[in-house]
């Protein structure tokens, strides 16, 4: 049997006294969802830990059953998602250009995404970064808009390194630092970073394409923020993992290169429509549907605006609900994480909605999708048990500690090695 992980990015939420004390989810009108709801084994899932935020990309490396300590950074996915040749000697780091202004603090950060920059003076500004640093290169390149990929290259360097981005504005510019390390490598390679990020501030702020922005109040691009560094990293393919050949069916960028990491194949789509309809006719044991569009409506930082994306979410997933409610495919609706659609946090640590529809599922009795009526249900999970799940409702489990050639497999293997004579 197939099955359909469809993936809402950013679904759970928090109450808020605008949509009545409700949640998002629990506001929306979303017939579909509660009608799967009806007919599904529902519960609640934790991504990783209890009251732990975790970003899109590190979600779905545990979901996919890959365990937290190989993870190898989103630099890496982020140089992959544009297409950057991975090197065994590089590391690899997220960038934006921001606007910066320096006081008795530090380097404050006025814009984290400096506004309205255009490719041109992107390029322009792109070609006055310094190429090398204490014996270790420095490559930049645009990936979209203001970000970018920077690749560190040299014998001996090191991605334990901390970030210079905050994250949040109204803050400052932290000072890059080894990274739960004391080695040389990592403190050689935070020291060439720093001296980078401070080089290029200097030259940046003088920059004819800075002066002229100032000259025309517009913010200034005078600043390189870094963050995620990461290296390249040999792990087995989701197929060799679990056992089940697997797409990644979505429109974004970062998906595009989490299904490059782990060998995954990309079906990009158009319309949410268009990627509902490619899940249920192409021919794979696992596709992952991905739809980006709560966690974006939850950052604006209004509920309605998430409330309506679910309920456009709903109006277009009635192809999935009549395939799952005929036993056709496994269907499992859940999200990566929370995204709370007021207050300071880009993402929290709460549990998320999850619920399983298909043939062999123990149906419960809760009646509508939501975080507090789904924790009535029959399911406690987190993230890194959602493959187990899948390979036990599609029949593919291994019995545990069945010794079915020389590694330890999660699933029954479509091949095995004879003994002949």
């Amino acid at each position: 049997m197939k099955t359909v992980l469809l993936l809402l990015d950013g679904l759970g939420d928090r109450p808020h006294s605008v949509l009545d004390g409700k949640t998002p989810l629990e506001y929306a009108n979303t017939p579909n969802l509660d009608k799967l709801c009806k007919n599904a084994e529902t519960g609640i899932m934790i991504p990783y830990k209890q009251g732990l935020p975790l970003g899109t990309e590190v979600a779905h490396f545990i979901l996919f059953g890959y365990d937290t300590k190989d993870f190898p950074g989103r630099g890496i996915i982020n140089a992959l998602s544009r297409d950057v040749e991975i090197e065994e000697d590089g590391v690899y780091l997220a960038t934006s250009w921001a606007w910066v202004e320096e006081d008795d603090d530090g380097l404050a950060i006025k814009e984290r995404w400096t506004k309205d920059l255009s490719d041109e003076e992107i390029i322009e500004l792109g070609k006055l970064l310094p190429k090398s640093i204490n014996n270790i290169s420095f490559h930049w390149q645009q990936s979209v808009n203001m970000h970018g990929v920077l690749k560190l290259q040299a014998k001996d360097i090191s991605s334990e390194i901390s970030d210079s981005d905050p994250f949040y504005e109204n803050s400052y510019v932290m000072k890059v630092e080894p990274y739960e390390t004391n080695s040389i490598s990592a403190i050689n390679t935070a020291e060439a970073v720093n001296i980078y990020l401070k080089k290029s501030y200097d030259i940046l702020n003088k920059s004819n394409v800075n002066q002229e922005r100032i000259k025309n109040n517009k913010e200034a691009a005078n600043f390189l923020l870094t963050k995620w560094a990461g290296k390249k990293s040999n792990l087995a393919s989701f197929e060799e993992k679990n056992g089940m050949s697997a797409c990644i069916v979505a429109s974004g960028k970062l998906m595009y290169g989490i299904a490059k990491l782990l060998g995954m194949d990309y079906i990009k789509y158009n319309s949410f429509s268009e990627g509902v309809n490619l899940a249920l006719n192409k021919d794979y044991d696992f596709i992952h549907l991905h739809t980006k569009e709560p966690d974006v409506a939850a950052h604006t930082k209004d509920p309605h605006n998430k409330v309506k994306v679910l309920e456009y979410i709903d109006s277009e997933i009635t192809p999935l609900v009549e395939a799952a409610l005929k036993g056709e495919i496994l269907l499992i609706v859940t999200g990566d994480h929370t995204t709370p659609s007021c207050g300071p946090l880009i993402h929290s640590g709460e549990p998320v909605p999850i619920m399983f529809i298909g043939k062999e599922v123990r149906v419960d009795d809760v009646l509508t999708f939501g975080e507090r009526s789904c924790a009535k249900g029959s399911i406690r999970m987190n993230g890194s048990d959602l493959m187990q799940m899948v390979l036990n409702f599609t029949d593919r489990a291994q019995i545990y500690n069945y010794r079915a050639g020389s590694k330890e497999l999660n699933h029954i293997p479509k091949k095995i090695n004879k003994l002949r004579v």
